[in-house]
């Protein structure tokens, strides 16, 4: 199948395509932005689920794809590999320290917290591309089957508007029908529910949009269970957790029971096994563990990211060491100055050679300091240079 349809009008499409672009590069919170600054505007409909959304998601995928492939190709050179900023660790300092300036202890707790600051921020980092490796990694997936199969999904997104916006008798009946009329083998199965999932899941999807389309699905798992139809009962066991985990947390409590009364009703007819129950039940710890066993799954992409990121977390580490270590060496060295001065203080000045025949010459005059002390360099010190709507709730139907 062909690549979703770009709308007629070039002025939305390069709205669309510019913002698939920023999105890949700036992150998820560029799109949040971007929902709460254009909420009102009708032209971008397409991010809350309206038309092109299919195409939006399309194009945000592939500029992610060229994205990551750009990283992939940093990480497998490592002299090309751009550096995390690094903490800015205080200079050493002599010590003892003149007034008012940090102690050694001082400046070893700023370079600690300094360094937990960076891993912090490294360990967000690396959990965002995390999240968009995995979910490229499914939209390629996807984009892999939907070939496979040919299946027309913007003929599936003509029939899910309907029960977005209405979710009527009909509207929920038409989209059954045509999952049920193309269920033809797992993965034509799997690509709908998948389809499913990221309608439900998307970032900023409304609960009207969610609550609706989980009525289609809770119709759908009783047909399933009617018609034996197993292969497309498996398909939607694989993606209800994230469906409703994120649905469930996304809404205040009113709206939560609405969904949770669909979940009573699936435990009662026996549509999930136990353990996806219990998942379903705590929706935080489900979609934890959701989330987990998607890294596991996509270990081949998210093994690079974590290295990469380990790499620069290392660096950190061994920067502050070597920083504690040098400050602990010169405390050290300091402390061994003052019986040096001492022991240069209490060495008697040089006396003058005896008197010589009349005929020798006299001898030198031994040079002293103005303050009678000989001027002996201090041993070892350049070691100190510190330079450097009307819905009929189908659980009520049930």
């Amino acid at each position: 199948m062909e690549m979703p349809l770009p709308p007629d009008d070039q002025e939305l499409r390069n709205v669309i395509d510019k913002l698939a672009q920023f999105v890949a590069r700036n992150g998820p919170e560029f799109e949040k932005m971007t929902m709460e600054k254009q909420k009102e505007n009708p032209k971008f409909s397409f991010l809350f689920g309206g038309d092109f959304y299919g195409y939006y998601k399309y194009k945000l995928a592939l500029e992610q794809q060229q994205l990551l492939c750009k990283q992939n190709q940093d990480i497998e050179a490592p002299p090309q590999i751009q550096p995390l900023p690094q903490p800015s660790l205080p200079p050493a300092a002599p010590i003892p320290a003149p007034q008012g300036t940090p102690s050694v202890e001082e400046l070893i707790q700023q370079s600690q917290w300094n360094l937990q600051q960076q891993e912090q921020q490294l360990l967000a980092m690396r959990q965002e591309q995390v999240t968009s490796a995995v979910a490229l990694a499914i939209e390629q997936q996807m984009q892999k089957v939907l070939e496979e199969t040919q299946l027309d999904m913007n003929e599936f997104d003509n029939l899910l508007q309907p029960i977005i916006d209405t979710c009527t008798k009909d509207a929920i009946s038409a989209g059954k029908n045509w999952m049920f009329s193309n269920a033809k083998s797992p993965a034509h199965c799997e690509l709908m529910a998948g389809h499913l999932r990221n309608r439900i899941t998307a970032e900023g999807a409304h609960f009207e949009l969610r609550l609706h389309l989980i009525y289609l699905i809770n119709d759908v798992l009783h047909h399933c269970q009617r018609k034996q139809a197993r292969d497309l009962l498996a398909a939607l066991q694989k993606v209800v957790v994230p469906i409703y985990c994120t649905s469930f947390l996304a809404v205040e409590e009113d709206k939560q029971q609405k969904i949770a009364r669909l979940l009573q009703l699936w435990e009662k007819n026996g549509y999930f096994d136990e353990s996806i129950i219990q998942q379903l039940q705590s929706p935080a710890l489900g979609l934890g563990q959701y989330q987990a066993n998607l890294v596991t799954e996509y270990a081949t992409v998210v093994q690079p990211v974590q290295v990469a990121f380990q790499q620069q977390i290392q660096n950190l580490k061994t920067q502050h060491e070597e920083f504690v270590n040098s400050l602990t060496q010169q405390q050290q060295q300091q402390i061994q100055i003052p019986p040096l001065e001492n022991e240069v203080k209490s060495t008697p000045p040089p006396q003058a050679p005896t008197a010589a025949p009349a005929s020798a010459p006299p001898s030198a005059p031994v040079t002293q300091a103005d303050d009678g002390k000989s001027q002996l360099p201090l041993a070892g010190s350049s070691e100190y240079d510190t330079t450097g709507s009307g819905v009929q709730d189908p659980a009520i139907r049930a």
